[in-house]
């Protein structure tokens, strides 16, 4: 992985991506305590919960020190209102320095903005490849989620493992994942690929924006009820 220059500070022309700052905080725990993040997650309203998001919170902010850095973890910003959407990352601390994990997440009060989703996910994953020299990124998605195996079938990525039961990852098992039993599949997106025939945000947006929920416990589009209700049937 290269270290960049600056930074990251990605626009298009509806969205910013740019690093985390403290007056940032109480946006992103607001989201993080609201009722139907909590329920997706099966966590309390209290003190515990909150202090949880804080910590992540500052987690982000010292990832930011490091050097040579490995993780971003970037809000997405409202361009024209400047309101905090969710957060979008990629995580290489751990792993081989041409690889990432990715990961993004909407806030509750934005769930369903797929077409922000898909933006913020290509402008991210274009970062990657471009500006830290990725050779391949790397996501973790629920089994029975077929929309979002069209997306990343969309980018080009492929599945590399599937996992079951007591295989899956704490923070991947919630109480719908369990009650489903759904495995978690690792996929794949190499940047030869990508450069092949990689999608422009500005240009393909609406592609596949009625088939987007990612439910790897990152992004969430619906309600925890229709998660709970939809998931084991292949939404």
């Amino acid at each position: 992985m290269r270290s960049p220059e600056l930074p990251p500070r990605l626009e298009s022309k509806r969205f910013i991506l740019r690093d985390f700052t403290p007056s940032d905080r109480a946006a992103f725990v607001a989201y993080q305590m609201d009722a139907r993040y909590r329920a997706l997650y099966g966590t309390p309203d209290n003190d515990r919960t909150r202090a949880s998001s804080n910590a992540l919170f500052d987690r982000f902010l010292a990832w930011q020190e490091e050097q040579p850095r490995r993780n971003f973890q970037v809000g997405i910003f409202d361009k024209s209102s400047g309101d905090l959407l969710g957060c979008v990352g990629l995580r290489g601390k751990d792993l081989p320095m041409d690889s990432a994990i990715f990961g993004i997440e909407l806030s509750p009060s934005h769930w369903g903005r797929y077409r922000a989703a898909i933006e913020a996910s290509t402008m991210m994953i274009a970062f990657g490849f471009r500006e830290l020299d990725l050779a391949s990124i790397m996501g973790v998605t629920a089994s029975d989620n077929k929309r979002i195996a069209r997306l990343a079938d969309w980018f080009g990525a492929e599945v590399v493992a599937e996992r079951h039961g007591s295989e899956n990852s704490p923070e991947f098992t919630t109480e719908w994942t369990t009650e489903c039993g759904t495995a978690k599949v690792d996929w794949s997106l190499k940047r030869t690929i990508w450069d092949h025939g990689r999608p422009d945000a500005s240009r393909r947006t609406d592609a596949g924006t009625d088939n987007f929920v990612y439910a790897n416990c990152n992004l969430k589009t619906g309600t925890a009820a229709e998660m709970q209700k939809h998931a084991c049937k292949g939404m």
